[in-house]
């Protein structure tokens, strides 16, 4: 695909992501008598507000806002209760976060340049041709202001009304087991330096056929965790939280049980390590985050 169509696709894709948008917020509206709850996000709409338009707030914030920092990420826990018209709007706006995500994707790919003045103009001419929103969106050609994790996250669908909701903080990491060759190639991208030196003869005093293991600490995330009663049979699952979850419910569906999120906390750095961990939790070598495994394989 040629440059000028991926970016035609970008633009054809976000138009449609917002037209989508647009759409389920109108369905949040006309579903106001069925039960919903949303926490408060004081960046995106005042606490008056109700929280179905909390909801609808919180779905419509594709770009970063003007005091929002370059790695924030808005996060507004919350449940609706919707009608089958609603949730059917909800699965074809997660469709559309994909496609505008997989044109993104493909731009990225192939590492093409944002920056060509003959692109500028015809994106331009095809900006004009969409959404006020659009033009004011996307008309900057570096996509700057677009928050692309806030448009790819899909929005969380139940196949019943809950019985009960509790959002939590979890603190988790990545952890990849790497070969001592490989270890040996990151190491030789850090360059030259004395400290560099040291820890490549660190490394050269293992087994060539130890692994080593590169832990990366990420940021906390919201999850929920959900119980369902189905035909008698509770099923408990945990999804990610950030967004409100959607669940079928007409005028007699109650309100289910529900435990609001607690402000985020970082993980305790004095936490006891358990005695069952296979990683020495002293890196061995640290420029590259690398650690032992204690009973290696």
């Amino acid at each position: 695909m040629l440059e000028s169509e991926l970016r035609i696709n970008i633009v054809n894709t976000f138009d449609s992501l917002t037209t989508h948008v647009n759409a389920l917020c109108d369905a949040i509206m006309a579903d106001a008598h069925l039960v919903s709850w949303m926490q408060e996000q004081e960046k995106l709409i005042s606490p008056s507000s109700s929280h179905r338009d909390m909801a609808c707030a919180i779905i419509r914030q594709l770009e970063y806002l003007d005091n929002q920092a370059p790695r924030e990420i808005l996060i507004s826990a919350g449940f609706i209760g919707a009608s089958q018209h609603t949730l059917q709007l909800v699965s074809e706006l997660n469709d559309k976060k994909n496609a505008f995500k997989q044109a993104m994707l493909s731009l990225k790919a192939l590492k093409l340049s944002t920056k060509d003045n003959y692109l500028l103009k015809e994106f331009n001419v095809i900006l004009k041709k969409r959404s006020q929103t659009a033009v004011h969106t996307l008309q900057p050609l570096g996509l700057s202001r677009i928050h692309l994790k806030q448009c790819y996250r899909q929005i969380p669908i139940l196949e019943s009304a809950p019985q009960k909701i509790s959002w939590t903080w979890a603190h988790t990491r990545s952890i990849k087991k790497i070969t001592f060759q490989e270890a040996e190639k990151l190491l030789m991208q850090k360059g030259n330096s004395q400290s560099i030196e040291l820890q490549r003869k660190k490394l050269y005093s293992l087994s060539p056929h130890e692994h080593l293991a590169i832990i990366q600490e990420l940021a906390p995330h919201l999850r929920a965790n959900i119980v369902l009663n189905i035909d008698n049979h509770i099923k408990r699952l945990m999804i990610k939280g950030p967004m409100p979850i959607f669940f079928p419910a007409d005028s007699n569906t109650p309100y289910p049980n529900f435990k609001a999120p607690k402000l985020k906390q970082e993980k305790d750095k004095n936490r006891v390590i358990r005695n069952d961990v296979k990683i020495d939790p002293t890196p061995f070598l640290p420029a590259i985050r690398a650690h032992r495994y204690i009973h290696s394989f």
